[in-house]
């Protein structure tokens, strides 16, 4: 408002609102006038002078109100993004390891539904989403994530099978390469072990069945097209990663055939199969070589 040649919001600072907690501002109203900018920042310091487009860990609102309304860093992130990066690490694990990246190019790219399919579980996941320019991380979102489920799971980056029915303890051999010698003059036996062998192997047997999650009443049809599923998954010798409720995590090819047996009931099927350790699971140069991840060189170092 002018009067009289003089603006009663005309001081740098005229217009500027009590200090408040940002947590507790839902509402945001702007009414009869003409307005420039509109910022709103928890950088308690900040002067009139220093409001521009850019923005901040500070910034929760910045809309210079040209050409649109949009209060959003939409704009600031597409300039200052070159790929959006997911990384997880094991809490109290300095490995971060990337699970996913994308290239942005437009606004739209921002849209990323991702699902961490490798998870083992009752372990504590700390999360990363960031933000990369030029290969250096500008910003990024931490956030921590406990994961426990039940009974077994096989997975690749394509599809994930489980069940929690009839399932049995996964026995599992720890196996090594050595060779036996035996002396002339030695009561006993040489073991010489000459190679870094070091792998494990084991079975696993559980009931694959497809139950209506709403009556919980299984669901025939689709139990039958979900086996079919799995075992053709099973023979594609591809690895995949084989994943159990107690925690323990492989990356896996399956080395017998797997068998499809009744199991008290024509519609409850025992599916069993032998398997063979053929990868680190933390590994995303070994991930990315078993087509597991899509995660190329670019991250494997970061």
């Amino acid at each position: 408002m002018i009067f009289l040649g003089n603006a009663f919001h005309g001081g740098a600072n005229a217009s500027y609102p009590p200090a408040m907690d940002l947590a507790k501002i839902t509402e945001i109203r702007l009414f009869d006038g003409t307005y420039n900018h509109l910022v709103l920042t928890s950088d308690a310091g900040m002067e009139v002078c220093d409001i521009s487009d850019e923005w901040d860990y500070n910034t929760k609102i910045n809309a210079p109100f040209n050409e649109n309304f949009d209060a959003g860093n939409t704009g600031f992130s597409l300039r200052n993004t070159d790929y959006v990066v997911i990384k997880r690490r094991e809490v109290g694990s300095t490995q971060w390891i990337v699970i996913f990246a994308k290239e942005i190019h437009e606004v739209s790219d921002f849209e990323i539904s991702f699902t961490d399919k490798y998870a083992r579980s009752q372990t504590e996941y700390q999360y990363c989403v960031s933000s990369y320019t030029n290969g250096i991380e500008n910003s990024f979102i931490l956030d921590s994530v406990y994961s426990e489920f039940e009974g077994y799971y096989i997975a690749d980056k394509d599809c994930l099978f489980g069940t929690i029915y009839d399932v049995d303890g996964c026995d599992t051999s720890k196996n090594m390469a050595n060779q036996i010698i035996r002396l002339l003059n030695s009561k006993y036996v040489s073991v010489v072990s000459n190679s870094d062998v070091n792998y494990e192997s084991g079975s696993v047997t559980g009931s694959f069945i497809q139950m209506d999650e709403t009556t919980g009443e299984v669901r025939t049809g689709d139990g039958l097209r979900y086996r079919n599923s799995l075992k053709e998954r099973l023979v594609s010798k591809k690895p995949l990663i084989l994943k159990i409720h107690d925690g323990r995590i492989w990356m896996i090819k399956v080395t017998g055939a797997p068998t499809d047996s009744q199991y008290g009931h024509r519609d409850l099927r025992s599916i069993n199969f032998e398997w063979t350790e053929v990868g680190d699971i933390n590994d995303m140069k070994s991930l990315y070589e078993n087509g597991l991840s899509d995660v190329d060189a670019k991250w494997w170092t970061s």
